[in-house]
């Protein structure tokens, strides 16, 4: 069973959130500085995570495609997965 785990900031209310799935199939929610975040074990669960700390603001929750890591900052994790 994979439990949620979850840290949050009061800065995430100015930014977005990045939602993608990690190598392992998990589901990963963090900002572009990794100041909040979680790893969750459904999409589901990442997206209801992701609306309520962006305060409901459909725009500021953005999904990738390509995934994404819970360590490191979300464009390093990008350029990662493409150079794969």
């Amino acid at each position: 069973m994979i439990h949620q785990h979850v840290k949050t900031s009061s800065a995430v209310n100015a930014s977005c959130l990045f939602i993608g799935q990690d190598r392992g199939g998990h589901w990963v929610v963090k900002d572009a500085q990794s100041l909040c975040g979680g790893l969750f074990a459904n999409r589901n669960e990442a997206i209801r995570f992701a609306m309520y700390e962006c305060q409901r603001r459909p725009q500021s929750v953005i999904m990738l495609p390509d995934g994404l890591e819970l360590d490191g900052p979300v464009y390093q994790d990008q350029g990662k997965r493409r150079a794969a």
